[in-house]
């Protein structure tokens, strides 16, 4: 009686043979082979969203410093180095050691991937708040915030603008813009909504 217990116990103990652990192997190697592809995409879709939050993070802090400082101070953006760089007031003048900058590519983004516009069959309209997409001079646009927090033209008058990108890889899944309303300075973020082919704030 005790034996047979004891042989009932080990042919308990014996776990796997090889064909299940084959079995379980290659179910696990095939989900993982399915899911990764889309892990990697999802991804870079987190790291390309971090380039919108910094973009607009930047020109809300350019505008803050210039109400702060009551100076003017300059954002710059350089599509050539992918590059954003803050200047003017105690940040100095452009090429100033204390000039603030961000380099907007790394951690996986290639500046071939950061392309500045809207990608192939998005709107060409001007966004809800009636800001449209601001050419580049000389591959740079930069925008001045007076004291008042306000952008204005050689004129004085309030100017509007506005920045378009997207990942050259995921044009639709990440296209997005940042506009600025000259007469206060106001800084807004907008997605572009595929499915109703629009930017929404």
């Amino acid at each position: 009686m005790l034996e047979r217990k004891r042989g009932k116990i080990l042919r308990n103990e014996k776990g796997f043979s090889i064909p299940e652990l084959m079995v379980v192997l290659l179910v696990a190697s095939i989900i993982l082979v399915l899911a990764l592809p889309q892990m990697i995409s999802s991804r870079r879709l987190m790291k390309f969203a971090s380039i919108q939050r910094q973009f607009a993070s930047s020109l809300t802090e350019a505008r803050q410093e210039a109400m702060s400082q009551r100076r003017t101070v300059t954002f710059r953006y350089d599509n050539s180095l992918k590059k954003i760089t803050i200047h003017g007031g105690s940040f100095g003048g452009f090429g100033d050691a204390k000039n603030k900058s961000f380099d907007l590519t790394g951690s996986g983004i290639s500046a071939n991937e950061i392309i500045y516009g809207r990608p192939s069959g998005a709107p060409t309209s001007a966004l809800g708040d009636t800001t449209n997409l601001t050419a580049l001079v000389a591959n740079v646009i930069s925008i001045t915030f007076q004291p008042d927090g306000s952008v204005i033209n050689a004129s004085n008058n309030p100017e509007n603008k506005a920045f378009f990108f997207y990942n050259s890889n995921y044009a639709n899944d990440t296209a997005f813009a940042v506009s600025v309303l000259g007469a206060g300075g106001r800084v807004k973020v907008w997605r572009y909504n595929y499915t109703s082919n629009q930017y929404v704030e």
